[in-house]
């Protein structure tokens, strides 16, 4: 070896440590273009590593020589002679023994398990194994540890773990030995870890090796404990990192000690003799037991138990900062993910339990608790709770109304959780609810919380807001000249919710109110300034869309001006904010826009490049994770002259560990405002469509699942506007597309739809996946079958079918269900509800090709109409029917009996909606089948009878199924008038008119009335004066309610009548309609 050559190397490495920028750039740019080129940088940097006295310059070394072995899949290694090598394996197994720096030691041993990774399957470095064997069982802690820190390198260097699979017995042996090493903590941490990596290269039939892992569970737990007694934060988190990883596995290696786990983090989550940080670590990892063993969660009823254990620690005391975690926080945080991640009948009984005897606790924390818990549980089980809530609402107005600040605050944040899901409800209550709040917002204890609840309520209001919008103008007008900056961010929210429901009512308020909020728009210190001005920005957006863009036209380009500045202060939540502001001016003002287009698309294109955290050498810094290769990985990602291609996965890690979400929040921002802006500008973006849809399409790959769902929903929408500009003709149903698209629109979908598709099969978050459902549905429905037909059409089955099977990625949890018709939760039965609706899609865009399809998803969708299935999953399965029915027509013949079957169980179902979709799939199933269902007639007039009966304050489901009950009643009289005594059904079809909810309904009822008329049908002539009057009040209503084809039919039936019975048309105000 060239003295010389090893010595530049040593000076250029110590040249990189220095804390001079342009020193380290030169000293990197000569190592990259001279020195590690030359294959004899392997045994150079080797000799520095084993003889350097400059530790930092060791520690380097190690770092850079397993670099070069990893790079080009050990081509580098490879070129080295025989001999060399050699002589590198020999001395390396006795440095590691004599290096006194852990970290140096540590970076040896990653240089021995990247040499093993070629040597080892090969048979050419036999003293390895034996050497480590050995060192195990030195009598000194310190090298006991390096040969365990080896085995877990190597364990994790060799992914597919074939290689090792004759040593397993023997190394499982060693490590229950070191796993209980008397003498270091490190030596068993260590094997925790190793440990790690074997499960996650075990096969599930290798009985005996997973019958090892299993029983190691418990003293890995034992560790954990260890180190959390002596306080020992590292070795805590490394374990819990395992603990995790193993959680994730489909290997059932957990399993049988879930109970035992939750034990353990509840009560050292609880234990306040630990530091906080390691109360928190073992918090949080409640969080990712239940997202990952939910099954087993749920089947061992552990959500009452654990509910009961996380509310003491919900009344701890938080940090004043809302950012900061606490015990309290993430206890809350666990009682969320309960309620997300299992069915609320798990969940909120018990949790409903607590609160009663928390709110009736003298302490105020506890009532605190019981407040926030209610909160933080609504998302989850809104469904479960909405038939309750007049139950609930009294522990609310107790909240608001409780002598203690902390409660009112608390109760407040229910509130606004409560608006978030249960709209109706909430704005139902407004008359109990605006007075409470007015006076919380009169005390400055409760402003800001007050502000935020009033925020939450006026938004759902709607037009009640009317009779409130002096007082409670008035009342925050003020504060916009005299609270806190900010209490003024809660305030300017609260103005633009009350401008959202209250339309063109705010017109008299919305100049004063610009004049005040206007200098927010300049602000530009960090922190609450900044804040101020975003919420401003959001808010004269809402402003625009609820006075319309004549009266905010004065006020358009200034603000345009200053959301540009806004982007130039270095503040994503600025930028998320102006991206917003940019999209609703789109839609407020249309192709208006157009001009400011060459400023605002580029901003946006720019976001969706940046990255959210610092670059790793040779990874993608835009957050996408493909192009992430393994070390000496053969593909070719990795040119074996160029080390920037080369990419440290530890490096990786770490910054994934490091990202900024403010940044991932704001791309997905720009990604949804593409669409949202394209949708409205339409002419006007074609300039920017192939770079937008590049971007787009490579943030489907993006680590951050909300950047994800609106990549997908934004490049959707570009196939829905780019094909609406093409003026197609009307698609046709079929498999085989009959109707092209536009060259240009196809050219898009060729673009988009494969990207999806590889996207949607690994997706594994639920709000992603529902985003591909749901809008790949609306774009069927609107464009027709050649979306997917017939290259994806398989394809979007197959996972379909998966969804509904629950075996897609996001459904999964290493756990089988014991019972497959187990109850889901909310979120879960969202995503079925999605998938259904796409069946039905489908079903609406290939007609009768959908039969072959429909035999296979049939009996996945009717298993969801079965005793304990909640009733969002009844109203799938049902509804789903309806539009199947509706897409298919009379193929749907073969399929009648099933269906009739399961809709007579669903008309006398105990939930309205459920009845509701019922009753409508009934009535298409008589329209479009060719069976002769004449004979049930009968059997079903009875069946819907109650629908007709009125009841005082019913709900809307009630309504709307006795408007879809008015359309079942007059698609039988169309099919088929004799089979019903019109004497008894047409009197019941006119005391349920007019329609109240389901205005598509009109168009079977009109229907069966000018049948009949025009039949001259006796029993229908007698009821020509209720007929007239009728046709009277649909006509008279807003034009969309019956669409321009049926009002037509209409009037030219009024036309017909006139020139019969004059008179009576005109005694009906008819008149004005005749033509």
């Amino acid at each position: 070896m060239d003295p010389s050559f090893v010595q530049g190397l040593h000076q250029l490495l110590q040249q990189s440590n220095v804390p001079d920028t342009n020193a380290v750039k030169s000293a990197t740019d000569a190592l990259q273009n001279t020195y590690y080129k030359n294959p004899n940088c392997v045994p150079a940097l080797f000799e520095i590593l084993a003889t350097s006295s400059d530790l930092a310059v060791r520690q380097l070394a190690a770092v850079e020589l397993r670099k070069r072995l990893a790079k080009s899949g050990g081509k580098v290694w490879a070129k080295q002679s025989v001999q060399v090598r050699d002589g590198i394996k020999a001395k390396l197994l006795q440095i590691i023994s004599s290096e006194q720096s852990a970290l140096v030691r540590n970076g040896i041993a990653r240089v021995i398990s990247e040499i093993a990774r070629k040597e080892l399957p090969a048979g050419t470095w036999p003293d390895l194994l034996p050497f480590l064997f050995q060192a195990a069982e030195s009598q000194t802690a310190a090298v006991r540890q390096i040969a365990i820190f080896v085995f877990y390198t190597i364990l994790e260097t060799f992914v597919d773990g074939e290689n090792l699979e004759q040593y397993l017995p023997q190394i499982m042996q060693l490590f229950a030995k070191s796993l209980q090493d008397p003498e270091s903590i490190e030596v068993r941490i260590t094997t925790v870890r190793a440990l790690g990596k074997v499960a996650q290269n075990l096969e599930a039939d290798a009985s005996a090796d997973m019958a090892a892992m299993q029983s190691a569970v418990p003293q890995m737990v034992g560790v954990l404990n260890q180190c959390l007694e002596q306080s020992h934060n590292e070795g805590v988190r490394q374990i819990l990192d395992v603990l995790e990883e193993i959680c994730m596995l489909e290997v059932p290696i957990i399993s049988n000690h879930i109970a035992e786990l939750i034990d353990f983090f509840l009560a050292n989550g609880a234990n306040k003799e630990h530091e906080e940080d390691l109360r928190l670590m073992c918090l949080n990892s409640l969080i990712w037991t239940c997202s990952y063993k939910r099954s087993k969660v749920q089947s061992l009823g552990l959500a009452k138990p654990m509910i009961a254990r996380l509310m003491p620690i919900a009344v701890e005391e938080d940090s004043e900062d809302a950012d900061e975690d606490s015990p309290s926080r993430l206890a809350l945080r666990v009682i969320d993910g309960l309620a997300t991640e299992l069915p609320p009948s798990h969940v909120f009984p018990p949790l409903l339990e607590q609160m009663q005897a928390y709110m009736s606790n003298p302490d105020p924390h506890h009532r605190k608790a019981a407040m926030m818990a209610f909160g933080v549980s609504v998302e989850g089980c809104s469904e479960y709770i909405r038939p309750h809530m007049n139950d609930l609402w009294p522990f609310v107005e107790a909240g608001l109304r409780d002598p203690e600040v902390v409660v009112r605050k608390a109760a407040c944040i229910a509130l606004g959780c409560l608006c978030e899901m249960l709209e109706e409800e909430c704005a139902s209550k407004h008359a109990t609810l605006l007075p409470i709040i007015m006076e919380l917002v009169n005390n400055p204890d409760t402003q800001r919380s007050a502000c935020t609840a009033l925020d939450s309520l006026l938004e759902v209001m709607g037009d009640d807001i009317s009779q409130y919008l002096p007082a409670i103008m008035e009342r925050l007008a003020g504060l916009l000249e005299t609270a806190p900056i900010p209490v003024k961010a809660t305030v300017t929210g609260a103005i633009g919710s009350a401008a959202h429901a209250s339309k063109e009512g705010f017109l008299p308020y919305f100049n004063q109110t610009m004049q005040r909020i206007q200098p927010f728009l300049l602000l530009k210190e960090e922190g609450d300034e900044m804040d101020l001005r975003g919420i401003t920005t959001d808010t004269v957006g809402t402003f625009a869309e609820a006075v319309g863009k004549e009266a905010f036209r004065p006020y358009f380009n200034d603000l345009m001006k200053l959301a540009f500045e806004g982007m130039s202060l270095q503040s994503p939540r600025l930028r998320e904010c102006s991206f917003i502001f940019f999209a609703v001016m789109s839609r407020v003002f249309g192709e208006e826009f157009n001009p400011f287009l060459p400023h605002v698309v580029p901003k946006l294109i720019e976001s969706c490049q940046q990255s959210e955290h610092d670059p790793v050498p040779g990874a993608p810094g835009d957050g996408t994770v493909n192009g992430i290769g393994i070390p000496g990985s053969s593909s070719g990602a990795f040119a074996e002259d160029d080390d920037d291609e080369y990419v440290d996965i530890d490096e990786l890690n770490e910054q994934f560990l490091n990202v900024n979400s403010a940044v991932a929040i704001e791309k997905e921002v720009a990604a949804d405002s593409l669409g949202e802006i394209f949708t409205h500008t339409k002419a006007g973006f074609l300039p920017y469509i192939q770079q937008s849809v590049e971007e787009l399409v490579n943030l489907l790959e993006h680590f951050y699942q909300g950047i994800r769902k609106s990549a997908v929903s934004s490049l959707f929408a570009f196939i829905n506007t780019l094909n609406e500009m093409s003026n197609p003709e009307p698609w046709q149903p079929g498999a085989q597309v009959k109707v092209p698209l536009n060259a240009e629109v196809q050219k898009l979908v060729n673009a988009v739809i494969p990207a999806v598709m590889e996207m949607w099969e690994s997706e594994d978050d639920r709000t992603a996946a529902i985003e591909i459902c749901q809008s790949l549905a609306e774009c069927l429905n609107k464009n027709g079958p050649a979306i997917i037909a017939p290259q994806y059409l398989d394809v979007v089955c197959t996972y379909t079918i998966m969804i509904l099977e629950k075996r897609s990625p996001p459904q999964l949890d290493s756990e089988t269900p014991e019972d497959e018709n187990e109850e889901a939760s909310e979120y879960e039965s969202v995503l079925i509800s999605a998938a259904s609706d796409l069946v039905g899609a489908m079903a609406n865009v290939l007609g009768p090709d959908f039969t072959d399809p429909l035999k296979q998803f049939m009996p996945q969708l009717m298993k969801y109409y079965s005793p304990g299935r909640s009733m969002s999953d009844r109203a799938t399965a049902v509804g789903s029917l309806g539009e199947i029915i509706t897409g298919m027509k009379g193929a749907i013949t073969p399929f009648t009996q099933d269906i009739l079957s399961l809709l007579s169980r669903g008309l006398s179902d105990e939930e309205a909606s459920v009845r509701s979709n019922a009753v409508f799939a009934s009535g298409v199933l008589i329209e479009h089948t060719e069976a002769d269902l004449s004979a049930h007639f009968g059997a079903l007039l009875n069946a819907i009878m109650p629908f007709f009966e009125k009841k005082a304050d019913e709900t809307d489901e009630i309504k709307t199924a006795r408007d879809n009950a008015c359309g079942c009643l007059s698609r039988m009289i169309i099919k088929k008038a004799d089979a019903l005594p019109l004497e008894q059904a047409l009197p019941i079809l006119f005391s349920s008119l007019p329609l109240e909810k389901d205005m598509v309904e009109w168009s079977p009822v009109l229907h069966c009335l000018m049948g009949l008329i025009q039949a001259n049908n006796q029993v229908a002539t007698q009821h020509i004066d209720t007929i007239l009057q009728l046709f009277a009040h649909v006509l008279g209503t807003n034009e969309e309610t019956l669409g321009g084809l049926l009002r037509g039919q209409c009037v030219g039936f009024i036309s017909q009548l006139n020139s019969q019975i004059p008179d009576k048309v005109s005694a009906a105000g008819l008149q004005q309609y005749l033509v």
